[in-house]
């Protein structure tokens, strides 16, 4: 089953990189790449279909980074992050959609700031420059509305955790002090995180048994 932990535990760290990329320079739109019907889909949640387009660029370029440094990847560590990779994407849709529930959502100006501050698409004096940023999308094989729609899903979800995260109640004195018989090094700040991620579990593990998934893509690398 699915949680937040695979935020921390099997999300591979392109696709974090990705996150940061995963939007445009708003107006862009598919101005230079045209349209272009992608019907192959990986899963389907609650009727959206994931596009196979998406998930085999994260997957290709994730290989691509990881051969650089361990040339040598087998079967196992392919199927691995095969799987994180849908995973990644089934989790980030599912917040996505909970987001408009409630009533979360991402401005045009927001994803605008995040994409023309992000290091990756500035120039040598620290601004942003379109030939950065199509570079990377034409690396990528992927659309300037695909990365805004990815970068928007994943910005509405950090603000959905620290909207859940908001309603959890501080560790006491007595707590803190109970749980340092126990671990003499634990702080309030980790006790903290692990409550946080037990309520993100539960709310999540509630909200995954209420949404219909179905794995659309077979054995396709």
């Amino acid at each position: 089953m699915m949680s937040f932990l695979i935020k921390h535990k099997v999300k591979i760290f392109l696709i974090t990189i990705l996150g940061f990329f995963a939007g445009t320079f708003v107006g862009f739109g598919s101005y230079f790449f045209g349209d272009k019907n992608y019907f192959d889909t990986v899963a389907v949640v609650n009727g959206y279909k994931i596009p196979y387009k998406l998930y085999y660029a994260l997957y290709n370029n994730t290989i691509e980074v990881l051969r650089k440094s361990n040339p040598e990847i087998n079967d196992d560590t392919m199927k691995k992050i095969q799987s994180n990779v849908v995973n990644s994407l089934i989790l980030d849709e599912i917040l996505w959609q909970q987001t408009k529930k409630y009533g979360v959502s991402v401005s045009e100006n927001e994803l605008l700031m995040d994409i023309q501050n992000h290091k990756y698409f500035l120039n040598d004096q620290g601004v942003f420059d379109p030939r950065y940023y199509f570079n990377v999308l034409n690396n990528l094989k992927l659309t300037p509305k695909e990365f805004e729609n990815m970068r928007k899903k994943q910005i509405a979800a950090n603000k959905m955790k620290i909207l859940i995260a908001s309603a959890i109640s501080d560790i006491s004195e007595s707590e803190l002090k109970s749980m340092k018989t126990i671990n003499p090094n634990i702080t309030k700040a980790y006790m903290l995180q692990l409550r946080n991620n037990e309520i993100l579990n539960d709310w999540f593990d509630k909200i995954r048994k209420e949404t219909s998934i179905k794995i659309t893509m077979s054995d396709k690398i």
